[in-house]
């Protein structure tokens, strides 16, 4: 499948025409790869390593691909635990503790955005766009008692084709559950995609909002199915202050686009990733820190084994 997607990528542009594929893999990867060649020549995108190049791949791929070829590795790590036999690692929360081979790089975007019609006046339907499944939407919402939760507001589950087009929404949900767990290992691109398309974002606890964003400024945080509910009818109710949510958010804008995002990418790229690549091609780099990582690669995916035949054993 990623090999197929790749075949016609060279002629997709971002924002027009463009796919949005479901999963980290194919959005860190082939959206990375289509923004920034946008700002610098001789970019590739393959579905294998290229020796004696930096290659950038998701820690799935890597996990994959096993043994190395003689190429530098940076693995993102997503929402998955980290790959040690890579040479450079991205991180996607803000907040996390990150070392002299790691970085923070924003997720990008959803791409295309459609604003939120102008001429809606009144917060009449909610939304929810991303991904189903554990710890991504509270499970009181997906109930089918979710109706009553929202006050009377149509809900809806916007599908991956049309999470691009917030043209008749008006307030988009991210509460991932209702125990304030701070979620440390997942992005904040459900804000900025909030702040792009001109609608409040009703969150929870995440760390990676509250470390961009600001509660109850630029974004609305509920650790609680009250909170949700008291939350949802003030930005009914009071006009003033869901204005006011947007307008904040609309101040921060421009700090989320694919070109600021970009941005960043290339200052890591600059600043942290290639001195370590120039000192992997002069052999400079200690050898010991990628037999280590290979090392313990292996002994997780042979303890993954055992622990898989023994729950099929008993």
């Amino acid at each position: 499948m990623y090999a197929e997607l790749l075949e016609g990528l060279g002629s997709q542009q971002v924002g027009n025409n463009y796919p949005y594929w479901v999963g980290g893999r194919y959005n860190w990867v082939a959206q990375s790869y289509l923004v920034l060649r946008q700002y610098r020549e001789g970019m590739t995108i393959g579905t294998s390593p290229r020796r004696g190049l930096m290659n950038f791949g998701h820690c799935t791929a890597w996990r994959q691909f096993g043994g190395r070829c003689g190429e530098f590795r940076i693995s993102v790590r997503a929402d998955y635990p980290p790959v040690f036999d890579t040479d450079f690692e991205i991180l996607q929360n803000p907040t996390a503790s990150t070392t002299v081979v790691q970085a923070y790089l924003p997720y990008w975007p959803v791409p295309g955005i459609i604003h939120r019609d102008s001429s809606r006046q009144q917060l009449r339907t909610v939304a929810y766009a991303g991904r189903i499944g554990g710890r991504n939407l509270a499970d009181d919402l997906l109930e089918s008692s979710s109706s009553r939760l929202l006050s009377g507001l149509k809900f809806v589950i916007i599908p991956p084709s049309a999470w691009h087009d917030m043209s008749c929404i008006d307030l988009l949900i991210a509460v991932r559950s209702f125990d304030r767990d701070l979620h440390r290992n997942k992005p904040p691109s459900k804000l900025f995609n909030s702040w792009l398309s001109g609608i409040p974002l009703l969150g929870g606890w995440d760390s990676a909002f509250s470390s961009v964003g600001v509660a109850g400024t630029d974004y609305v945080r509920v650790g609680s199915l009250r909170e949700f509910n008291l939350a949802l009818e003030r930005l009914r109710d009071d006009s003033a202050y869901y204005d006011s949510v947007v307008s904040k958010g609309a101040m921060r804008r421009g700090e989320v686009t694919h070109d600021a995002i970009a941005q960043q990418w290339l200052s890591v790229i600059d600043t942290r990733i290639t001195p370590k690549f120039e000192l992997w091609k002069a052999g400079l780099l200690p050898g010991y820190r990628q037999a280590l990582g290979r090392l313990i690669d292996r002994s997780r995916v042979g303890a993954g084994r055992l622990l898989r035949w023994t729950r099929r054993a008993i």
